[in-house]
């Protein structure tokens, strides 16, 4: 018996590292899942891991920069369970570089991707489990929400405003029995990720494993109602973080 049985989770960025690692967490604590990502072929590794742990599992295609494809993500997800307890707002990228070269463009879907998008499924996971009478949204943040590093602009904007989108959700959502919470996560391991002290990478720090960040975002899932975390920062114990500028 797992303390999520029954319960049903929506995870994007499902297909790869911290999002892949979070969905299989949260299944082998007896949730279905809906898996939402753009990379199909990756998702569908995930969706047959999730299968093979006895629960049910949704994978939809999803480019989360599109609201239209966001609103048909939480009507599907309606659709075949007719419920939503747990909303995990992972997918993200990243696109460094000073802010004398950084291009709207960039700029632009940097924030399409980590900050919009997580307030499209926010507002759609809300309606949902306003009606239901509860629920909770846990959103991946960073370090960089509060500890900047050059070259990081978009990157760290989008993780600042994440921490105030959090704030807010937990603050409407109380009165309704919802729940909203930030996980911010130091250095970790990821897939095609560049090589140790290579151009992009801050290598050289240590980093975790995904499903070590995986276990603190099943811990906060699997919390009583009553009880939300609203922010949680987990690194590694060597990584520079306090004071780093």
């Amino acid at each position: 018996m797992g303390q999520l049985d029954d319960k049903v989770a929506l995870v994007t960025g499902s297909a790869h590292t911290i999002g892949k690692a979070i969905a299989i967490g949260l299944a082998q604590q007896g949730a279905n899942l809906v898996l939402a990502d753009k990379d199909v072929s990756a998702m569908k590794v995930t969706e047959k891991t999730i299968l093979d742990l006895g629960v049910q599992v949704e994978a939809v295609p999803t480019d989360v920069t599109d609201e239209k494809q966001i609103d048909a993500l939480f009507i599907k997800t309606m659709e075949r369970f007719g419920r939503l307890d747990i909303l995990v707002n992972d997918a993200g990228i990243f696109t460094g570089g000073p802010i004398e070269k950084l291009s709207t463009e960039d700029w632009d879907e940097v924030i399409a991707t980590n900050l919009r998008a997580p307030f499209l499924c926010t507002r759609a996971a809300f309606r949902i489990m306003k009606e239901q009478g509860g629920g909770r949204i846990i959103n991946i943040g960073s370090i960089s929400a509060q500890r900047v590093r050059n070259f990081n602009a978009a990157y760290s904007a989008t993780k600042f405003g994440l921490v105030g989108l959090t704030h807010t959700t937990a603050l409407e959502g109380r009165q309704y029995g919802i729940n909203c919470g930030c996980l911010h996560p130091g250095n970790t391991q990821r897939d095609r990720m560049p090589p140790a002290g290579g151009p992009g990478g801050p290598q050289r720090e240590p980093s975790m494993m995904p499903d070590e960040i995986a276990a603190a975002a099943v811990y906060m899932a699997c919390l009583p109602p009553h009880i939300n975390v609203l922010e949680m920062v987990q690194l590694p114990r060597e990584q520079l973080y306090l004071g780093r500028g």
